[in-house]
């Protein structure tokens, strides 16, 4: 009997190991989009200024998504005062795995953090759509095969290639996880399923992961060094929904790596980034279900009011189990839905519907439900 409970309590342990080992479901609230880093061959004032312009357009693209954005001729003058936006900054030691820099001579990096509020206002100004904060979470199978070897990246396996990523998707702004290549994920998923591109397989391996979008790429180093690649990008919310594909080559495996982070930021952000009006804010009825206590009025109504797209959020009725919000917001109705789905807080529960009875009848009422 001993002996049994030995190996229950052995099972408990891994189970919640796999929990804790596993990352957060759904979407992420991304960090440091005000901040930019950029390589600098000394720490001289002259140097700061010179490239504190490169800095604000990496910033303007992780808050747009839009690698085109900081040529656009209507945000010339604003690119000129990147001085004047920022807030803070500091140097430090460039990382060791970009050697392509360090034969530059290029040791260190200036970390900028810059006015985000005055740069989304500038971006509004300028008519061009914001990537909300909320981010999906983005599930990378990479299947790797260098000379002989060949092999799956796994979470914590490799510190080159995962700091290579890591700078990648801080550059874009993306969500961006690694799985575990444990024994469950090996049970499902081989490296032929992911060097073949086989969707059904890959997106039930993915379940576990709890992600908004998957990843899938290959990667081949040629007999002359180079790397080639090919990259897919699969959402995980709809069954039916379309992928997209693209390729490339690499001289490095740094540049390989960020044709499939690039990729994957581009055809995201396309698909979520809403143009705010500056001048005009609609509002919206949204009625939350579930609301047993006044701690989950609490988390409901903090939620919303991290939305970017929302600019006010007001109580209209607070009944037995629900309460019906009025929101400003500063996008359209599809964007509102958007970014709440993004989040793991609240769940639609019908589809939008015009409203009677109350004095926004020439609004849209949506309903949610307040997960626990």
């Amino acid at each position: 009997m001993v002996t049994d409970w030995i190996k229950r309590c052995l099972g408990l342990i891994v189970v919640l190991q796999s929990m804790l080992l596993l990352p957060p479901a759904h979407a992420l609230e991304v960090e440091g989009l005000y901040q930019a880093k950029v390589p600098v061959l000394g720490q001289t004032r002259k140097e700061r200024l010179e490239v504190y312009p490169r800095a604000l357009a990496e910033v303007m693209v992780k808050l747009s998504g839009d690698r085109t954005v900081p040529a656009l001729p209507r945000l010339s003058g604003f690119m000129a005062r990147a001085v004047t936006l920022v807030q803070q900054f500091h140097y430090e030691e460039l990382s060791t795995t970009n050697q392509a820099l360090l034969e530059e001579g290029y040791k260190r990096q200036l970390v900028v953090r810059f006015d985000g509020d005055a740069i989304s206002q500038a971006l509004i100004d300028a008519e061009v759509p914001l990537w909300v904060r909320t981010r999906s979470a983005v599930l990378l199978w990479l299947a790797i095969e260098d000379r002989e070897a060949r092999y799956l990246l796994a979470a914590n396996a490799s510190v080159e290639l995962e700091s290579h990523l890591k700078e990648q998707s801080a550059r874009r702004g993306l969500s961006l996880m690694l799985p575990l290549v444990d024994l469950e994920d090996q049970m499902s998923l081989d490296f032929a399923d992911v060097w073949g591109d086989f969707r059904q397989n890959i997106m039930a391996a993915s379940q576990r992961y709890g992600v908004d979008a998957v990843l899938v790429g290959r990667l081949i180093r040629t007999p002359e060094g180079t790397w080639q690649t090919r990259w897919s990008l699969h959402q995980a919310s709809a069954v039916n929904a379309e992928s997209e594909y693209w390729s490339g080559e690499g001289n490095s495996q740094f540049e390989a790596l960020a044709l499939g982070v690039d990729g994957a930021a581009d055809y995201i952000s396309q698909r979520y980034a809403q143009l705010f009006s500056a001048t005009r804010a609609d509002r919206v009825l949204l009625t939350v279900t579930a609301v047993d206590d006044l701690a989950g009025y609490a988390r409901a109504m903090k939620y919303l009011e991290s939305l970017d797209i929302v600019t006010n959020v007001e109580v209209g009725k607070v009944l037995a189990d629900r309460v019906v919000f009025r929101l400003s917001i500063r996008g359209d109705e599809t964007g509102l839905e958007r970014a709440v789905s993004l989040g793991n807080t609240l769940l639609q529960s019908q589809d939008a519907v015009k409203t009677s009875g109350h004095d926004m009848a020439d609004g849209r009422s949506f309903v949610y439900q307040l997960l626990k």
